[in-house]
């Protein structure tokens, strides 16, 4: 399996996940998937001031989030556990003839840099007749979004055999936009070997603080 970002592999023997990895390791179908919803109103009003896209704002703020939570750099590989050194992301997106592609998108440290990088590869994207655009390796994260009706929460498609790298599977919904609050409905999915309830919480909370630090940005 190709990888961009360096990785290092995790000694199961007296790992502190052992008894869960090997346990959930097991599982037919590993996954678990929370759905909840994020306040997201300081990063929707930079994006107005700015003119930013507020799609691309909160993919920058996931991945952001998922960088610093340990456990979402956590992959299955070679029966075994490796952890990346950082993250991508690929995300759907919806070609000018109404079907989907699945498109990589860098990490950037900014978000006008990320806005500016991925708004150029998703327009190139929108033409292009390929499924698949741009690096795919397990050191991503994959996103979806439903932006057209409410969302109270979604199960992926995703093949379950022995090659399925563990990686986390989000899909946001329709941006809630009220007179003093902006929600982001979300639907996160993790593999039960690599993670638990307690990283998610973990990985929302990271995303929350990186969303309310727009507060103080002009």
């Amino acid at each position: 399996m190709t990888s961009k970002y360096n990785h290092q592999p995790i000694a199961l023997e007296g790992w502190d996940r052992e008894e869960q990895f090997r346990f959930f390791s097991t599982f037919t179908q590993p996954f678990f998937n929370v759905h909840t919803e994020v306040d997201i109103t300081p990063l929707y009003h930079y994006c107005q001031r700015h003119q930013l896209s507020v799609f691309l704002a909160y993919l920058y703020v996931t991945l952001e989030a998922a960088r610093s939570v340990e456990n979402f750099r956590l992959r299955l590989q070679n029966n075994g556990v490796v952890l990346y050194e950082g993250l991508d992301l690929s995300t759907t997106i919806l070609k000018n003839n109404q079907t989907i592609a699945f498109v990589s998108l860098p990490y950037q440290e900014t978000l006008l840099e990320f806005s500016s990088n991925a708004r150029q590869i998703i327009n190139e994207a929108k033409e292009s007749k390929n499924l698949f655009i741009g690096y795919q390796g397990a050191d991503l994260l994959h996103l979806t979004t439903l932006p057209w009706f409410k969302f109270n929460g979604m199960e992926h498609a995703f093949s379950v055999n022995p090659q399925e790298a563990g990686i986390p599977k989000i899909a946001y919904g329709r941006l809630e936009v009220l007179p003093d609050k902006v929600t982001l409905p979300l639907s996160v999915a993790l593999h039960h070997a690599l993670a638990d309830g307690y990283h998610l919480h973990l990985f929302l909370q990271q995303m929350q603080g990186y969303i309310n630090a727009f507060s103080f940005v002009d």
